[in-house]
């Protein structure tokens, strides 16, 4: 583990009044329903503990160079903790430590579990808010999103590609916990729902991490839908896709994108079209992947989300069986010349579903510069998001968008700098109508990490373009500001 210095002193009063601002005020909770939980969330509250589980390959996989987890301290005392890296075999190596204000620990999963090609690490925050988010690269690309801190005993991963040749994909069961889970996983391919004999009561040990090969079971599959249910346990869901440009669409990437923890009747991507590469051209390679887990068939729509409440913009329409799911090309021509956009998905008839935006970048020409970035749709919106931009942050191209998921009601959002130093992109003060979305430039500069504060629940998502490929996640919430939007009238 190496610990190093922030790019600049973290600003402790904006911390402080951050956390005050953030934390007070009821939560929004529907009915007798427990309280909503981000998929990622961090804590203000100095006497909390926190646990994020990041799981993932290691170099000892083809086709990886590399993967780092780190934590920040964003806090204004210092952070204590633990990590705990995990391996297939059920290897468990732990270790103690502390980082000042703005600093930064980086972690090795690889050099904890020598041999292992997939690791799942767990770190407990003591007493101190923090942001862990990890980084995978190789010579196909890389990916790097916050990790999360919600295991559930459910769990869809709507996209991953299997297609012939150049294409794989796995999908992680990373268990933290000291007893063991059992899941069932289905899925669904090109021709219909699909189970292998092995993909039924597959035990995962404590402390250990399972990887399904997807590749070998479904293959040669344009789209390939999971769904994972936990018999006994609770486990943490990512999904590992590496496509090296020689298959259809010449896909290259690594795309390490957590799992669904819950299905919704309204789902959120803001940023999918962020103004120079919204055209409606095939440049973006952008689509929507729905997915009806249930028994019973859904009527739904695919909404855009400009920065105009009426857009004018006919949704589309769909109709899933039980079991099905529908890949929506947003490339059709429908956005021609519409600018930033994001997406709603949402149901008509109160069921729900799970959703991906799956975008590709350099399109049929193997020699431009490829990306692939993959987002699972948000379910709940919050008053408060963190957003570290580090490394990515002097990327060819970085785009912060937040959107209002509200149906009624103005929300007035704020950006702050927690650390680093304010990039000149970002608008202080914006207010966001119901149902619109606002992006921000922030290419070139140093690393910073930004606090967004609303006046009522938002979504905040980055999209990022580097000389390495594509990168795009959700920010990480602020624990007890997180809300499930109303339903759409």
């Amino acid at each position: 583990m190496i610990a190093t210095r922030g790019p600049a002193i973290l600003v402790l009063a904006a911390m402080t009044v951050a956390a005050a601002a953030l934390s007070s005020g009821p939560v929004e909770i529907l009915g007798a329903e427990a309280r909503p939980e981000a998929r990622a969330a961090t804590t203000l509250d100095s006497s909390s503990t926190a646990l994020w589980f990041c799981a993932g390959p290691t170099a000892e996989l083809d086709g990886i160079d590399e993967r780092t987890v780190e934590v920040v301290g964003i806090s204004a005392s210092p952070t204590e903790g633990r990590v705990t890296v995990v391996d297939e075999t059920g290897r468990a190596v732990e270790r103690a430590f502390r980082i000042d204000p703005g600093d930064r620990l980086e972690i090795s999963p690889g050099q904890f579990v020598s041999g292992a090609m997939f690791a799942g690490v767990t770190v407990e925050v003591q007493g101190g808010a923090a942001v862990v988010g990890q980084t995978v690269a190789g010579p196909d690309g890389a990916d790097r999103r916050p990790c999360t801190t919600r295991a559930a005993d459910t769990w869809v991963v709507p996209w991953s590609t299997t297609a012939r040749p150049g294409n794989r994909a796995w999908v992680l069961l990373h268990n933290p916990f000291r007893a063991a889970a059992v899941a069932d996983l289905r899925f669904v391919g090109d021709i219909g729902r699909r189970e292998t004999l092995d993909s039924q009561g597959v035990v995962v040990p404590g402390r250990s991490i399972v990887a399904y090969d997807v590749t070998e079971r479904i293959a040669d599959s344009s789209v390939v839908s999971a769904t994972i249910d936990v018999r006994v346990g609770r486990v943490v869901v990512a999904r590992l896709q590496a496509s090296d440009g020689s298959g259809p669409r010449a896909t290259r990437g690594l795309d390490l994108a957590p799992g669904v923890p819950e299905l919704a009747t309204r789902a959120f991507i803001p940023g999918v079209g962020t103004g120079a590469v919204s055209t409606g051209s095939s440049a973006t390679g952008a689509s929507v992947v729905v997915v009806n887990t249930g028994v019973e068939t859904v009527e739904a729509e695919v909404v855009v989300r400009t920065g105009e409440e009426v857009t004018g913009l006919e949704p589309w329409r769909l109709v899933l069986r039980a079991g099905q799911r529908h890949v929506v090309d947003l490339d059709a021509g429908r956005l021609e010349g519409v600018g930033a956009f994001g997406v709603e998905v949402r149901t008509l008839d109160g069921r729900p579903i799970a959703a991906s935006v799956v975008q590709r970048f350099g399109g049929d020409d193997v020699s431009a510069e490829g990306g692939l970035a993959v987002r699972p749709a948000a379910a709940l919106a919050a008053r408060g998001w963190v957003v570290d931009l580090d490394d990515r942050y002097g990327a060819t191209t970085d785009v912060l968008a937040v959107m209002n998921p509200a149906s009624e009601g103005i929300a007035t959002i704020e950006v702050k700098v927690l650390a680093g130093t304010a990039p000149s992109g970002v608008a202080r003060l914006v207010e966001l109508a119901p149902g619109t979305q606002v992006s921000f430039d922030l290419t070139g500069g140093p690393p910073v990490v930004l606090a967004v504060e609303s006046t009522a629940p938002v979504i905040a998502s980055i999209h990022s373009r580097t000389g390495e490929g594509a990168t795009a996640s959700f920010a990480v919430a602020v624990a007890g500001t997180e809300a499930r939007p109303a339903p759409s009238n």
